[in-house]
């Protein structure tokens, strides 16, 4: 596995400490991080897999992206990454703007 940069204490200070007085992540959970490929999602990711390799909680963690099919998003080059991190990656592509043009009736896209 490859060797990734450690996320700097000035973020795991705050999130670790959030995890712990929030009671977000106990022993034994199963922890699933939503990927787009951006700054934030890949940082959090990041955050998670350097706790979950030094916090005293065990638990698991896994990755998903969903490929809406749009033109100028392309996921595929996450699947090689999340390879080399070493986090169980789930990948699934479904024509979701297909889908709202047919079933939205002119209401906007946006979440």
């Amino acid at each position: 596995m490859e060797t990734f940069a450690t996320p700097p204490k000035s973020l795991l200070r705050p999130v670790g400490r959030a995890i712990a007085d929030f009671d977000m992540i106990r022993d034994g959970d199963r922890v699933m991080v939503a990927i787009s490929g951006g700054k934030d999602s890949l940082s959090l990711l990041h955050i998670l897999h350097h706790l979950q390799r030094r916090a005293p909680i065990r638990f698991e963690l896994a990755a998903l992206t969903v490929d809406p099919q749009v033109e100028g998003f392309e996921p595929e080059t996450l699947k090689p990454y999340m390879a080399t991190l070493g986090v169980d990656y789930h990948f699934v592509s479904q024509p979701i703007m297909e889908q709202a043009k047919e079933n939205m009736n002119g209401d906007s896209f946006c979440a």
